[in-house]
């Protein structure tokens, strides 16, 4: 971990650790102490350790996220959520795990990030499905990542999961707004799509859900990959 570009995941940990648990769920009553009305539908902790080079790409991801980071120092660049650092039919196909949460990326966007160093004890939120790209700037990195799940954030991507849907049947939807029956008939619609493909959709695995690397420690990454091992 700390000679290669490694990340590691521990995705819920901050639920399910007898020691961690307590941690996780005093966080959410003192943001809803501190936030009335905050009252998010369900909320998921992970820790996330990662190798003192390794970055992330320019990504969206489908949930309101919180990170609180813990060690090392750490780069967020945050960049609007609308076009053109992010178009729709980047996240409907994520939202119908045709794609990964990985976006075509310019250089140039960097001059409209929001850029910030994260040390240990900051934190850092930003909109919903709004780009991101991270790189570790010193040290072994630390973080908890909460992935949060709200009334808005669920119809948002109940709309564009519905719009993906009816895009996939030739139609051509134009509204995206989460207000009115229109927005209502869609959540429902996506829900009825998603049962749908249980049953009867095509059995694929999800995009990077493959193993595609095997850790050596004697390379420069500290990982091989598994086509050219």
């Amino acid at each position: 971990m700390r000679e290669g570009k490694l990340w590691i995941n521990l995705r819920e940990a901050m639920n399910r650790d007898a020691v961690y648990k307590p941690l996780f769920e005093g966080l959410f009553a003192q943001l809803r102490r501190l936030n009335p009305g905050y009252r998010p539908i369900s909320a998921y902790g992970g820790i996330l350790i990662s190798s003192p080079k390794a970055q992330v790409f320019y990504h969206a991801d489908v949930s309101e996220t919180l990170l609180l980071h813990v060690k090392g120092v750490k780069r967020f660049r945050i960049y609007p959520p609308h076009a053109p650092w992010l178009h729709e039919p980047s996240m409907e196909g994520l939202l119908h795990k045709e794609k990964t949460e990985d976006m075509p990326f310019d250089p140039a966007w960097d001059a409209d990030a929001a850029t910030m160093d994260l040390t240990p004890g900051s934190f850092v939120s930003w909109p919903l499905h709004a780009p991101h790209r991270v790189e570790n700037v010193e040290g072994l990195n630390v973080s908890i990542t909460c992935e949060v799940v709200t009334k808005a954030s669920l119809m948002r991507n109940a709309v564009l999961h519905a719009n993906g849907a009816m895009r996939r049947m030739g139609l051509k939807p134009r509204s995206t707004s989460t207000q009115g029956v229109q927005a209502l008939a869609k959540l429902a619609f996506s829900k009825a799509w998603k049962a749908g493909m249980k049953i009867a959709g095509p059995r694929k695995p999800m995009p990077k859900s493959e193993d595609t690397f095997e850790v050596d420690l004697g390379a420069d990454t500290g990982y091989r990959d598994r086509a050219a091992a």
